[in-house]
């Protein structure tokens, strides 16, 4: 009697090889269109975030072609000599000259052996400063120094170039913004090296991630009762004169090292938003990133905005939430509206987002909880946050990378603030505006068509520099014919 248990096998065996490939291939598919994460643009070509410094040792944060080396408002700048010449922690060196525009940049040696130093327009800062309710809050750049102030940090280091100076934790006769205190260019605090009383945490929040100062007693010594107590000192200048052209030059032995930025208004023509897909079908998370350097504070770390995108009660925040989504600001006092002081800041039409979320009368998006921004749900269903109403429509983007300026709606596992709902209509859609452009999320189905068969053993490979054929390893060659004569036989 003749049996059928070999082609059993051979067809179960080939019924599995067959999934097993089938699995292979969704998976590799499914890697290739992965969910965006906060750590990477979602157009990387138009969204570079690597920083190529034009000089071998001096880097300047705000630097970058893609920006045109512009820079404004209270933005802070970050300046780092990386020279391997001067950079043992144990030896004592004499601190390199920085200049900017000419006046000295005092800088200080940290524990990677780099020299640092940060600075920022007066005027800007104090109209900063002056929106901040909370220490170590908002836009809260410190206590302010006038530049006669006898404070020196350690011995020969003065901030007489300066515009003014302000103290990481304040004191020394340092001032700060109060309810009953407005800071202004004539009334900065007469800092000496008398201590006064610092803030417990610190009182800056414009430089979070700075570096820590080298005390080793063989190398930079940094005191600790008095530089590593105020550290970091965020030096000021005068560009109120727009557009200024701000030279930052390290005199180097055997060249000079220099960089040239632009203190002005941010050209509209590199404030955009930028998504991935022209669409949205149902459920998907709307994804976007938004290009805007004037809001990449802290060049030190990622940098997070919230608004209220209501178009009837707008409203922007800075650090209500932290880099982790933890809350900051929102919910304490810190927690300022910083709308009406955007065109002082020297936004533009940029910092303002509005949204209408129904144009068409029907639900489209849904509000969520993600690793940028915590919300609940209000007695009404609408979402906000500790300070924002949900009828203000709470929306927050945090910078993909420190000091990169593009801004992402979505965490690091690429949940963002909204979602398609999973019965949206099709052709309905989302509308947002930013910098006067407006921008669509509409709501499309798509239908894919599935052609079953085996391509050629030959296929052509794009390198991106030319075509050419490459054969497929002879084993798959074989397992393709070797499935299809069998598979289905009975």
């Amino acid at each position: 009697m003749k049996t059928n248990f070999p082609r059993n096998v051979l067809r179960m065996t080939c019924i599995a090889l067959f999934t097993i490939l089938l699995i292979n291939i969704l998976t590799f598919s499914s890697n290739n269109f992965l969910q965006a994460n906060a750590m990477d643009g979602l157009v990387p070509r138009l969204e570079p975030t690597q920083h190529i410094s034009s000089n071998p040792n001096l880097y300047v944060s705000a630097e970058n072609p893609l920006f045109k080396n512009y820079f404004a408002g209270p933005q802070v700048i970050e300046v780092s000599v990386n020279d391997p010449d001067i950079n043992r922690l144990d030896q004592a060196y004499g601190e390199p000259v920085v200049t900017i525009n000419g006046k000295r940049l005092r800088m200080a040696q940290a524990t990677d052996g780099n020299w640092y130093a940060y600075f920022a327009d007066r005027n800007q800062a104090i109209i900063a400063s002056n929106t901040v309710a909370r220490t170590g809050k908002g836009l809260n750049f410190g206590g302010f120094c006038d530049p006669s102030s006898t404070f020196s940090p350690m011995s020969g280091v003065t901030f007489s170039e300066t515009k003014g100076f302000t103290l990481a934790r304040g004191g020394f006769g340092s001032v700060n913004h109060t309810s009953t205190f407005t800071i202004i260019p004539s009334n900065l605090g007469s800092c000496t090296n008398v201590q006064g009383i610092l803030t417990t945490n610190q009182m800056e929040h414009v430089v979070r991630q700075n570096k820590t100062l080298n005390s080793n007693p063989s190398g930079f010594n940094a005191p600790y009762n008095t530089y590593s107590q105020v550290w970091p000192i965020i030096q000021l200048f005068d560009f109120s004169s727009i557009p200024s052209s701000v030279t930052i030059d390290y005199q180097k032995n055997g060249g000079d090292q220099i960089v040239n930025l632009i203190f002005d208004r941010i050209p509209t023509n590199t404030i955009r938003a930028i998504a991935d897909r022209p669409d949205f079908p149902q459920g998907a998370q709307v994804q976007a990133d938004l290009i805007d350097p004037q809001l990449n504070i802290d060049p030190t770390e990622e940098d997070s905005w919230t608004w209220g995108t209501s178009t009837t009660n707008n409203t922007v925040f800075y650090q209500a939430f932290s880099r982790n989504g933890a809350l900051d600001a929102d919910g304490t006092l810190g927690m300022q509206d910083l709308s009406g002081n955007l065109t002082a800041m020297m936004f533009n039409h940029n910092g303002k987002l509005t949204t209408v979320p129904r144009p068409q009368g029907v639900q489209v998006v849904e509000a969520q909880n993600n690793g940028i921004q915590k919300i609940f749900q209000d007695s009404n269903g609408r979402y906000r946050t500790e300070s924002i109403s949900g009828l203000s429509g709470p929306i927050t983007l945090l910078e993909i990378q420190p000091n990169v300026g593009i801004f992402a709606d979505y965490d690091a596992g690429g949940i963002a603030d909204l979602k398609i709902i999973d019965n949206a209509q099709r052709d309905t859609s989302f509308l947002a505006e930013y910098n006067d452009i407006s921008y669509s999320v509409v709501v499309k189905f798509h239908t894919a068509t599935l052609t079953m068969g085996w391509p050629s053993t030959q296929t052509s490979v794009n390198t991106g520099y030319d075509s050419q054929s490459k054969e497929q390893p002879s084993f798959i060659s074989f397992l393709k014919e070797f499935i299809l004569k069998n598979l289905f036989l009975y």
